[in-house]
């Protein structure tokens, strides 16, 4: 089967970059719908065998098309590490870098509370 015109135009939102529900708002007539029915309607559509096999293609194509994948950057960054003449700051940076990428860090927490003062002369 292919897919219709609007399965398509789905398709290639969410290999944009859009939700899938916003890929479903822009493509479907979805105005009257409660977001929880668009959130439904657009999780279904996903998975429905045609459009999934499309999906999958898009990305696919889309990870070729990429300069630099994660896999590279991980590959270059334990070059450093492993490097016999590399300087040992260098090292150290590199498996920073590779730490936070991995989701080894402890989450950091931002104060947003924080107070401005604003001082304002009119004279």
């Amino acid at each position: 089967m292919t897919l219709t015109a609007k399965q398509e135009a789905f398709c290639q939102a969410i290999a944009d970059g859009r939700s899938q529900a916003d890929a479903y708002r822009a493509c479907y007539n979805a105005k009257k719908m409660k977001p929880e029915t668009i959130h439904a309607m657009s999780s279904k559509l996903a998975l429905s065998h045609e459009v999934a096999m499309r999906l999958t293609s898009l990305r696919e194509a889309l990870a070729d098309k990429s300069l630099w994948t994660r896999e590279q950057s991980v590959a270059v960054l334990r070059e450093v590490v492993d490097a016999n003449d590399a300087k040992h700051t260098d090292r150290i940076a590199s498996i920073k870098v590779l730490n936070e990428m991995q989701g080894f860090n402890a989450p950091v927490k931002l104060d947003v509370k924080g107070s401005v003062n604003i001082n304002v002369n009119f004279d």
